[in-house]
């Protein structure tokens, strides 16, 4: 499997937000215009409205759904490093990304040797052959003895 098609896909946050406004637009309505008259009498309503709006806050939530790994832990382990200086949000969420598409594409990678092996579990051996046959990944020669 070659590394470049690993990912055919564009992983942008555009489609995401699309799905979450259609999700939206779905929801609102699915409620009838009784139930949204109710709604606007009610004094719960005018909770619901200031909720409803979009808060600053909102954008960074986003961008942590995006990343499966925890973003505090990657700015702890980049603040190691004493050429860093500054780490700003956007740069912590880049490297958190870069990092999550890196072990997927060597879990990716490590996959196909499972499988020809008719197993369903990555071994360690398996990953040692990926990081052999990939030109990407021969940075890693030697790194898995221990």
């Amino acid at each position: 499997m070659a590394s470049e098609e690993l990912f055919p896909n564009d992983h942008t946050e555009e489609l995401d937000l699309e799905q979450e406004l259609n999700e939206i637009a779905d929801k609102s309505t699915e409620e009838t215009p009784h139930e949204q008259g109710e709604k606007e009498n009610s004094p719960a309503a005018a909770e619901d409205k200031s909720v409803a709006t979009k808060t600053p806050a909102e954008p960074a939530e986003h961008e942590a759904k995006l990343c499966q790994l925890p973003i505090a832990r990657i700015r702890n382990i980049m603040k190691l490093d004493p050429d860093l200086h500054v780490a700003s949000n956007e740069a912590v969420f880049a490297v958190a990304k870069a990092v999550e598409l890196f072990i997927e594409s060597l879990a990716r990678e490590s996959y196909t040797y499972t499988a020809q092996a008719k197993k369903k579990t990555i071994q360690k051996r398996d990953v040692d052959l990926a990081i052999s046959a990939v030109d990407s990944l021969m940075f890693l020669d030697g790194a898995m003895n221990f």
